[in-house]
């Protein structure tokens, strides 16, 4: 009997964690995808001037050298705001509907961007959708995720402890764990902004 009960707990506890921690912000974000795949395709007649407009401008700018402090601003904050946000919610109780609702944003935006930059490029504008869109996604993305998991698991823990009618006895703990987390995807989002500012030129350009 004892063995059987153990086996269920076991159980319980496998299923009750993963969950939280990969197939909701998962699922959110494969949300945000299809809508901004809905809403490119509705309105790329509308934005087809505006966005070949802007590559086109972007694209003249490629070949110049040290790119401006604006440029190096601008480039820093869009690696740095999906992440930073999802740090932050997990300080408080809204992150559990904060942060599903951050991921389906994420996801949206992404897509929107692709299909849209698509359209007006065309399949032979594949390699530039690559340089445009690759190395953000390869450092903003996990970031991302590895933050917002995590803090969704703090932002659940602050919920019951507010709201659990005393379920929860001990309060949320923001282990070494977390911080170092935190820094490690710091120094990766500035590496990647590195990155951005240094080598999309160079393919622009080639």
């Amino acid at each position: 009997m004892n063995g059987l009960m153990r086996a269920r707990r076991l159980r319980y506890v496998t299923v009750d964690i993963s969950p939280f921690r990969s197939l909701l912000p998962a699922a959110f974000f494969c949300c945000g995808i299809f809508c901004g795949y809905i809403f490119s395709a509705r309105f790329v007649g509308q934005t087809h001037d505006e966005i070949r407009g802007l590559f086109d401008g972007y694209l003249s700018l490629a070949p110049q050298g040290v790119p401006e402090a604006e440029t190096i601003i601008r480039t820093v904050e869009c690696f740095f705001r999906s992440p930073f946000l999802a740090f932050l919610l997990g300080f408080s109780s809204i992150g559990v509907v904060a942060l599903p609702i951050l991921f389906a944003a994420q996801g949206f935006l992404i897509s929107f961007s692709l299909f849209s930059f698509a359209a007006v490029l065309g399949r032979d504008g594949f390699l530039l959708l690559f340089a445009l869109f690759a190395i953000r996604l390869l450092f903003v993305l996990p970031c991302t995720f590895l933050l917002g998991t995590t803090a969704f698991e703090k932002a659940r823990a602050l919920a019951l402890f507010s709201f659990g009618s005393g379920r929860r006895a001990r309060p949320v703990v923001y282990g070494a764990a977390y911080w170092y987390r935190f820094a490690v995807c710091c120094v990766c989002l500035l590496l990647g902004s590195a990155l951005e500012l240094w080598l999309v030129p160079l393919f622009l350009a080639a």
